[in-house]
């Protein structure tokens, strides 16, 4: 049994073989295509293990091998319907969350350097929605840790993104692996919650302690007026 998020229902969940699996053989490559039928435990839904394994096994599907993913070269499968990444960013403006919801599905699918050119956006749009829209994102970046919008390991943060975001876009086809991938997009969130987020939970806080403050003022006077005169 294997555990992973389901592409139909986003829940984390277990995924019970169904019908064995099968291995295509490849003689271009030292490993072969394996394929297995899952069912979601969550949504009862069917979901497509497939990827590379080094089992040779040519059997029909009904008697084929159930540990294609457990062989010592086989790497780790990838589903079909990919899971989202059920990211949300509900202090962010709706366009650049969407951007930064957008980066998290590809990293989800291991679409990692779409992931990481995206990043570099979601840093971007955010400066020019604070008002800070000239120059280089080098200097939209230092001009938002200037102006006190980012703390100065974020603004580091930021830079981190734009540095991963140039490797990709300047088509040097410069390898980003799965880990650094999801490394640059937990900076960005960071740049975010710098931005958007924690000052949006503050505020938040300080509404809160004035409308309670207030209230407490309003039912003291209410006490106050219903005393009898001396």
């Amino acid at each position: 049994m294997a555990s992973t998020t389901c592409g139909w229902c986003g829940r984390l969940a277990h995924m019970r073989p169904v019908g064995g699996a099968e291995v295509v053989l490849d003689d271009n490559s030292r490993l072969n295509v394996g394929f297995e039928a899952y069912r979601c435990a969550n949504c009862r839904r069917l979901v497509l293990a497939h990827g590379w394994t080094d089992h040779k096994s040519t059997n029909d599907w009904d008697d084929a091998p159930s540990d294609l993913w457990d062989h010592p070269q086989a790497q780790p499968p990838r589903w079909f319907p990919p899971a989202k990444s059920n990211r949300t960013f509900p202090d962010v403006p709706a366009a650049i969350e969407s951007l930064a919801v957008e980066a998290h599905d590809c990293l989800a699918i291991r679409a990692d350097r779409a992931a990481v050119a995206l990043a570099r956006s979601v840093v971007e749009a955010s400066a020019k929605e604070k008002g800070v829209s000239r120059g280089s994102l080098i200097a939209k970046i230092d001009e938002l840790h200037r102006l006190g919008l980012l703390r100065g390991h974020i603004a580091e943060a930021a830079h981190e993104v734009r540095f991963g975001g140039n490797e990709v876009a300047h088509g040097d086809l410069t390898p980003i692996d799965h880990e650094a991938a999801e490394e640059i997009l937990t900076l960005m969130d960071e740049v975010l919650n710098d931005l958007f987020q924690s000052p949006a939970r503050v505020a938040r806080a300080r509404r809160r302690r004035v409308e309670r403050s207030q209230a407490v003022s309003e039912s003291n006077a209410t006490a106050s007026e219903g005393q009898p005169g001396i």
